[in-house]
């Protein structure tokens, strides 16, 4: 009878590590990736499209590196205009210029939230970013995993 109870406990344990360990090994550890977001900044002068490059980085109120520009598409500016038919069409604006801006995250995440000066970055929200020379505000269009 004692050997039974023996093999019966031995053979739980033995079921009971395996289950442990398949468990642990299954989830495995989070992964971290970098954060790519797609903004949009409307309406601004032609001297910041200038001063934004490709490479620059979006500092925090702290100095600290956050995200670095790696893509950006310049475009006129659209208002509004009143045709003498009555029609309202489309017009390039004169002066102001959109830039489409693809920033990456300089640190990776375990989450696709991220934080900029003490502002939560999701789709949709805007956010007042500096680099060294510029600040503008930015309209999160896109969040994703690299």
């Amino acid at each position: 009878m004692k050997k039974i109870i023996i093999y019966s406990l031995i053979f739980l344990i033995i079921i009971f590590s395996i289950l442990l360990l398949s468990r642990k090994f299954s989830e495995g550890k989070e992964k971290t990736f970098y954060v790519i977001a797609k903004m949009s900044v409307s309406n601004v002068l032609q001297e910041v499209c200038d001063n934004l490059k490709i490479g620059d980085y979006l500092i925090d109120s702290s100095g600290n590196k956050i995200f670095v520009i790696v893509d950006k598409i310049v475009k006129d500016a659209e208002h509004p205009v009143e045709t003498s038919t009555g029609e309202i069409v489309k017009s390039p604006h004169p002066i102001f210029k959109s830039i489409i801006l693809t920033v990456k995250s300089v640190n990776k995440s375990k989450k696709l939230i991220l934080s900029y000066n003490r502002t939560t970055v999701r789709v949709g929200g805007k956010i007042i970013f500096e680099t060294d020379k510029v600040r503008f505000v930015g309209t999160i269009l896109s969040l994703d995993k690299e």
